[in-house]
């Protein structure tokens, strides 16, 4: 009938990550690997939601994710796959490897689909 909650909810951290917390994590993954999610915030002490741990590592402790503004060719990727996958966020992600699905998919919701209904306003004038 499903999967079972993967933590209990009481007295769960919600909220921003503390530097503490991120230093924790990282140095776990480092001796364990990214695995089994679920085993993480009781081997670490974290009193944090699995799934918040495999998000945190995911989407921005990870080696190799690039933070910060997009490039204008990277925009220029986004938009084109974009009109051709749709908001298929994962898929995307996987042509800008330094970027991650969420990232993305912030990037287009806050900037580019507002840059895009702008210039096709001022196209239909």
């Amino acid at each position: 009938m499903g999967r079972p909650p993967c933590c209990d909810k009481e007295g769960i951290k919600k909220g921003p990550w503390t530097p503490e917390e991120d230093i924790i994590l990282v140095s776990y993954i480092q001796e364990h690997g990214p695995g089994n999610w679920r085993s993480v915030p009781i081997n670490t002490g974290l009193m944090r939601c699995s799934k918040s741990c495999r998000l945190r590592w995911t989407n921005y402790l990870r080696p190799g994710i690039k933070r910060g503004n997009f490039t204008a060719h990277e925009e220029g990727i986004i938009v084109h796959l974009q009109s051709l996958l749709g908001n298929r966020w994962a898929a995307i992600a996987s042509y800008l490897p330094q970027r991650t699905d969420n990232d993305i998919k912030n990037y287009w919701n806050t900037h580019l689909k507002k840059k895009l209904a702008a210039a096709a306003t001022a196209a239909a004038l």
